[in-house]
């Protein structure tokens, strides 16, 4: 008998964790009566383009191309004997711990990207964190054409010799194509086109927070470019069942689907109603992490920080430059406190990890407290952390308790230390910012901060009073990123950007998250300038923050901040 629907997050993705949604569309599509498995792609994509053999292919291709740098050589040999032991340091259970072993197995990794893109002279960009070709996004033309060409695509060598069989081989009715982020795209495409192209009878449906960023380019995309049936944006329970309702059973109509667009000939266009649903979070089974798709050891981390989603979008949702809320269809929603704990102690059981890094956009103090409350009444042994916002009602009672159940690291949008530029941005951090983190410190919270560089209002005086902040409270912070501002479509500030001295430029590219500006602010930064004021910044924060910037931090300060919060260290600081 086939399968119903297999849900596969394609490459190229994080490899210390999966995302989070199959694990919970499987579950609940499951318990409406259909067969579905999910397939983490991404992780076996990383594996095999980061294994001794492929990068040994590199390097005759470099080898045979001659001219190479010596250096270049010399570094495709040692990663040759080097990546499947860096790649098992980072499962070493003391790794947090041993940071010169983490810096090292990163950095290895780091060069396998070095390599490959080496070894495709000019053709694609390949990283473990990127898949990029030169002028692909210039249009949906050559979009499509880097896609079908396999010298500047070497995932259709993959997909074809890695997706196509398995696919043949579980016969699924529907193929589910989750496209989280931008890197992504070319990859999830490519498997779009080899299904289509050589099992025509799958039926297959693209989503994910990625095509959601992008909505309003969906009818613009031609079906060429995307061969699918549909494509569900936002909250996806109802409108996939449905779809899967209509297209496996016959059950239902087209005009009834939500949040769904459909293949219309060349593009795609909204069901007839356009009716929009949000999920709501107490209809959802226990997530399901592991039976018959995820494979946990697979993932470079010393234990599995399993994503457990219990709020969607984010309870503030006013800040200018931020579109959470438009890819969430607004309402912030919690997992009632005891579907959350029977959540905690089913995954316990599933996966042998009490480790929990919560997927949240926000979480309200009073909820955090009544799940750290439950957690301490039920005798939960776990860790967590979560992204919160820089709220007062985070009393240093609260925090005391939230610790006491299991916290070890929350993550602050702080943006900016100015007062004048965080009520220009409308961002609720106030006066509360350095209490709330001393607070987390005395608790033994480890604390990450998140900020914006370039926001359009912001003088280069302002800008420097947050690098002060920094330098001034590198007691109580332990890890900082630094954005560039981006003008993205949804944010509050693209409705009207000529409010903030910014104009709109003609798009020079398509399915981009950002939109291209320029701004009249005479006291503003420059665009072209962000990237030095920003390098700047990190180089003078490396006394406070030794490690601010280092190819190993976008671990620390990125998917590993959680197991170094949970994995006590007397290293340095990090980004």
């Amino acid at each position: 008998m086939s399968l119903d629907l297999l849900l596969v997050s394609p490459p190229v993705a994080n490899f210390g964790q999966c995302s989070s949604g199959i694990s919970v569309l499987t579950p609940y599509l499951r318990s409406r009566g259909f067969d579905v498995r999910a397939w983490d792609l991404a992780i076996d994509a990383f594996h095999s383009f980061h294994s001794p053999e492929y990068v040994a292919r590199c390097l005759q291709k470099l080898e045979a191309a001659g001219g190479a740098d010596e250096e270049l050589l010399a570094t495709a040999r040692r990663v040759i004997g080097d990546i499947d032991e860096a790649k098992r340091a980072l499962r070493r259970p003391d790794i947090a711990r041993d940071h010169e072993s983490m810096r090292w197995a990163f950095r290895t990794i780091g060069d396998v990207g070095i390599v490959m893109t080496a070894a495709a002279f000019g053709r694609y960009d390949h990283n473990f964190r990127a898949f990029t070709i030169p002028s692909a996004m210039a249009s949906f033309g050559a979009l499509e054409a880097a896609v079908r060409d396999p010298e500047r695509n070497p995932y259709l060598a993959f997909l074809e010799e890695h997706a196509l069989p398995r696919i043949a081989r579980e016969q699924p009715k529907a193929l589910g194509i989750s496209v989280t982020y931008f890197s992504q795209l070319v990859p999830a495409l490519t498997l779009a086109h080899l299904v289509r192209e050589h099992l025509p009878e799958v039926k297959i449906v693209f989503g994910g927070a990625y095509l959601t960023a992008v909505d309003a380019e969906i009818e613009t995309i031609p079906t060429s470019v995307m061969p699918a049936e549909a494509v569900i944006l936002h909250d996806g329970e109802e409108a996939l069942e449905q779809w899967l309702a209509l297209v496996v059973r016959g059950e239902g109509s087209e005009d009834d689907l939500p949040n769904t667009w459909l293949n219309r000939g060349d593009r795609f266009r909204r069901a007839a109603n356009r009716r929009s649903v949000r999920t709501d979070l107490t209809k959802l089974p226990i997530p399901m992490w592991s039976a018959d798709g995820l494979e946990l050891d697979k993932y470079l981390v010393p234990k599995y920080p399993i994503p457990l989603p219990l709020s969607r979008g984010c309870y503030w949702g006013r800040c200018e430059y931020c579109n959470i809320s438009s890819q969430t269809a607004a309402s912030y929603r919690t997992r009632p406190t005891a579907m959350a704990i029977a959540d905690m102690r089913a995954a316990i059981a599933e996966t042998g990890s009490n480790w929990f890094d919560f997927p949240v956009d926000s979480f309200r103090p009073r909820e955090l407290h009544e799940l750290a409350k439950a957690i301490l009444a039920e005798g939960l042994e776990v860790e967590w952390g979560a992204e919160v916002l820089l709220d007062p009602n985070f009393t240093d009672e609260v925090l005391e308790e939230l610790a006491r159940s299991g916290l070890r690291c929350l993550r602050f949008g702080l943006e900016s230390a100015n007062a004048e530029t965080r009520k220009a941005m409308n961002k609720p951090t106030g006066s509360a910012a350095t209490r709330i983190m001393k607070a987390c410190k005395a608790n033994g919270v480890q604390t990450a901060v998140m900020l914006i560089a370039g926001f359009p209002t912001e003088t280069q005086a302002q800008l420097r009073e947050t690098y002060d902040y920094l330098a001034e409270n590198s007691d109580c912070i332990d890890f900082v990123t630094i954005h560039p501002f981006s003008l993205v479509p949804g944010a509050p500030i693209s409705h009207d950007p000529s409010k903030f001295g910014l104009y709109l430029l003609p798009e020079k590219s398509v399915m981009r998250t950002s939109l291209p500006f320029v701004s009249t602010n005479p006291v503003g930064m420059r665009n072209e300038d962000l990237p030095r004021v920003i390098e700047a910044m990190r180089d003078g924060l490396k006394e406070f923050y030794p490690d601010l910037g280092e190819l190993w931090t976008v671990a620390i300060g990125g998917w590993m901040t959680f197991p170094a919060c949970c994995v006590p260290s007397n290293g340095p600081k990090a980004n």
